[in-house]
């Protein structure tokens, strides 16, 4: 009996040595499925985030820059092109009709004003959406690749010209495609450098200047808010005021509004 124990023991040891050796406390362990512990955030998930929208449906600072990019592009374009073509228009006008005889002045003004407004019309389509499509192409490139790297630099302005200039001249042809393509990296060079440097001078990163920038245009829009809210707290006091004067003590109530009514159709 003695001799059977000592052997079962020695078994029961050989047994859970070899089980701590070869991993045995992996089968006290239970897998965890729902860690805790934060995900590492890749350059997708990133850009993912840029396209999404909190639960007040605002957009994000990258993209709120390229909306405003955009719409920035699309009135400076437009003034200049009209401005521009507008004026030349005018040159031309007054040149070729010197000698032209009109019916009177007022012909001679309303036939000027026609070609001054057409050529202003002309313009503005015509630069307003190549200075848009350029200049939001460029801005959207280069956040697309700050935002996937999540730093900026040089390189991304480079790349976002290079191809800004190659889809601003892409209907003309290969030549103008490497033409297009090099004056857009040239200027992406000369606008990725010049950013650096007053990024550098001032002490911040793009992203707190993007975030500083929103927060601005939220406080902006935040007392434009409260504003509004002042003045017409101060119109809803001023019809209350005139309602109390014109109406006196029988307003407080329907019961009395009433009695008000069947007085004045007994009058």
């Amino acid at each position: 009996m003695i001799s059977t124990l000592r052997h079962t023991s020695k078994h029961c040891l050989y047994s859970f040595s070899i089980i701590s050796l070869f991993g045995g406390n992996s089968l006290d362990q239970v897998p965890n499925e729902n860690s805790t512990v934060p995900k590492e955030e890749t350059g997708w998930d990133r850009l993912k985030k840029m396209f999404t929208v909190d639960e007040f449906g605002n957009l994000t600072h990258e993209v709120r820059s390229i909306v405003q990019v955009g719409c920035m592009s699309v009135f400076v374009g437009a003034l200049y092109g009209g401005i521009m073509s507008s004026k030349n228009a005018y040159l031309e006008f007054m040149r070729s009709n010197e000698a032209t005889k009109f019916e009177g002045h007022l012909d001679a003004k309303k036939k000027l004003q026609h070609e001054v407004t057409t050529s202003f019309s002309k313009g503005a389509l015509k630069w307003g959406w190549r200075l848009t499509l350029f200049s939001t192409t460029f801005v959207g490139i280069s956040t697309l690749i700050q935002t996937y790297r999540d730093k900026s630099g040089i390189s991304e302005y480079v790349v976002a010209g290079g191809l800004s200039g190659f889809l601003y001249k892409f209907n003309a042809g290969p030549r103008a495609w490497i033409v297009g393509g090099g004056l857009g990296s040239v200027l992406g060079l000369f606008c990725g450098v010049s950013t650096t440097l007053l990024l550098k001078l001032s002490g911040i990163s793009m992203k707190e200047a993007r975030y500083w920038q929103n927060h601005w245009q939220d406080a902006r829009l935040e007392y434009g808010r409260k504003e509004l809210q002042e003045y017409l707290h101060q119109e809803n006091f001023a019809v209350i005021s005139l309602h109390d004067d014109e109406i006196g003590e029988r307003g407080k109530n329907i019961a009395n509004l009433e009695d008000v009514k069947e007085v004045e159709a007994n009058k």
